[in-house]
């Protein structure tokens, strides 16, 4: 199962529905098309996002990456944990990625992180040991808390870490920028069939 299609395990609220308007969404749109193109992900795998101002702009639920545009991406403006269910304040016209509560959670977590780049590159996860790559100690549920938590643990562990595997799911490319989480999504992509 991809994390586009596991059910969503937040409420989305929309506070508006205009699409959000940052010109650094192009340039997620083309590290998109690439991983697509290159097989680092397939239909509707992956999810990408950047930090702005109040919150981050994370490509839509089921969106592929090859089709990202201010329509399919919104403006996650705030994320409440409720003791039966989250709520995710959005600003754009789709529902954000089934792995907001991840990307939420390390933007938290990571002042200095600006970019996540969750991808499923079979390649990179086979020979994520051989590489060297870092990798959660338990498998968990697609999208859930449980799965960012983890996440999270990893990455505090060492504070250096830019890519990472979650056991089981796919690989993140942490970055200050969206170029810096492009390019080592690439070069573990290099690594791993080199």
């Amino acid at each position: 199962m991809t994390a586009e299609k596991a059910s969503l395990n937040f409420n989305a609220v929309f506070l508006a529905r205009n699409p959000p308007s940052d010109p650094r969404i192009v340039q997620m749109a083309q590290w998109g098309k690439r991983f697509k193109q290159g097989g680092m992900v397939k239909e509707a795998e992956g999810n990408l996002s950047f930090r702005t101002r109040l919150g981050f702009i994370i490509s839509g639920t089921g969106v592929s990456l090859d089709a990202l545009a201010p329509e399919t991406v919104c403006e996650v403006k705030g994320v409440v944990y409720g003791l039966h269910r989250t709520s995710v304040y959005v600003k754009g016209a789709v529902v954000p990625s089934s792995e907001t509560i991840l990307h939420a959670q390390i933007y938290d977590e990571c002042p200095e992180v600006n970019a996540v780049f969750h991808v499923h590159d079979a390649r990179v996860m086979d020979q994520a040991e051989r590489l060297g790559v870092p990798e959660t100690a338990e498998e968990k549920q697609a999208g859930t808390q449980d799965l960012a938590q983890e996440a999270v643990r990893l990455v505090k562990s060492d504070k250096g870490m830019g890519y990472f595997i979650l056991k089981g799911h796919g690989g993140v490319a942490l970055g200050r920028t969206l170029d810096e989480a492009g390019c080592l999504v690439e070069e573990m992509r290099a690594r791993a069939t080199g």
